[in-house]
């Protein structure tokens, strides 16, 4: 294989977060080494918490996975939602959709302040 395939120059690469993908990909690549997450476990969690926008608690958004899930697994997926931005999980254990489907909470989001 011809070594410019490999030696792209970087006016071609996207100027998006890349470091912050990176550091979620390594974070998914070695979890994935305890917990082996299917994409397709991942998409169900993903889509349940999009269609709701909002649960109480994980024991009840992990009640209503169609799925026999491992709870470390269940665990694992909720972490990589929220490192990729996609969820919020609250101080008092509540989860919310946060994803690319509600631009404006996301800014709303940027703007809050904890209290």
């Amino acid at each position: 294989m011809p070594a410019r395939v490999f030696n792209k120059s970087k006016k071609n690469a996207p100027q998006n977060n890349t470091s912050g993908n990176i550091a979620i990909m390594n974070y998914i690549l070695e979890g994935t080494r305890k917990f082996n997450p299917t994409l397709r476990s991942l998409t169900i969690v993903e889509k349940l918490i999009c269609e709701n926008k909002e649960f109480d608690s994980k024991s009840r958004l992990y009640k209503k996975l169609p799925t026999g899930m491992q709870y470390p697994v269940f665990n694992f997926i909720l972490k990589i939602l929220e490192r990729q931005g996609k969820i919020m999980l609250g101080s008092d254990g509540a989860i919310f959709w946060t994803g690319p489907a509600s631009p404006k909470l996301q800014r709303s989001l940027k703007k809050a302040v904890e209290y």
